[in-house]
């Protein structure tokens, strides 16, 4: 009995171990909506970034203010001509992270098209830039990583998109395009979210300056405490090798 009962004990614990190894693959946090809540500093990011005009407008705004913004962008929309926005950015101290090639439901693909999705787009990077910039954060469509509107997150989905390299995936707790409700709905550690598109940029014209009187701005890595992505000499100054 007692050689049974263990028998039976042992196909438990393997059949349990088997169930939570997917949950295990990818940690707890992986996901992330936010910062740090005990530092005021905060993430500023634009997602899509489909015209080109409105990203140097937001980069006026960095400029002007010394301020990063994190872009997350979409392969297709990404143009060679635009080179020199992106070298901009990354000049300003400003991020790159990634936002899928085409803008999917990422729950509605399978594992290896949600992989391919963000291949695509750090090709087109690369190609546009003319060196590598390794991605290391990026943002779901939507921010949907469940086709449960009650679950955070699908493990096969975050598992996918680290097994592509991805230090975390990335929502936001701020989607105010008043910003007067913007500034009262910021906290410590807020990830903001908007686009390049007219209503975003006026948004961000008055924001930015009153967000600095009670925080600091940086990009979604430093927030996270991950070093940021490398950016090399040859970069800076704008060669191609």
């Amino acid at each position: 009995m007692k050689t049974a009962y263990g028998k039976r004990l042992l196909c438990m614990a393997l059949c349990l171990l088997m169930l939570s190894g997917g949950a295990q693959a990818v940690e707890q946090g992986y996901t992330v909506f936010h910062g740090d809540r005990n530092r005021a500093r905060i993430a500023l990011t634009v997602d899509d970034c489909y015209d080109g005009e409105h990203v140097m407008e937001i980069l006026d705004l960095c400029e002007a203010y010394g301020v990063p913004v994190t872009f997350f962008v979409i392969g297709s929309a990404l143009k060679l001509d635009d080179r020199e926005v992106w070298i901009r950015a990354l000049d300003l101290g400003c991020e790159i992270g990634n936002h899928t090639w085409n803008h999917p439901r990422l729950p509605e693909l399978n594992s290896r098209d949600i992989k391919k999705q963000l291949r695509r787009t750090q090709e087109r990077l690369d190609d546009l830039l003319g060196f590598p910039y390794i991605m290391q954060v990026m943002r779901p469509p939507y921010g949907t990583l469940s086709e449960d509107p009650h679950k955070k997150s699908d493990i096969w989905v975050v598992e996918a998109i680290e097994e592509a390299g991805y230090l975390h995936a990335v929502r936001w707790d701020v989607s105010q395009t008043d910003p007067d409700k913007a500034v009262k709905d910021v906290e410590n550690g807020s990830i903001l979210l908007y686009h390049a598109n007219p209503k975003d940029v006026r948004c961000l014209r008055q924001l930015i300056p009153e967000l600095m009187q009670t925080y600091e701005c940086v990009t979604v890595s430093e927030l996270l405490d991950l070093t940021p992505p490398a950016y090399g000499e040859h970069a800076a100054t704008g060669e191609i090798e």
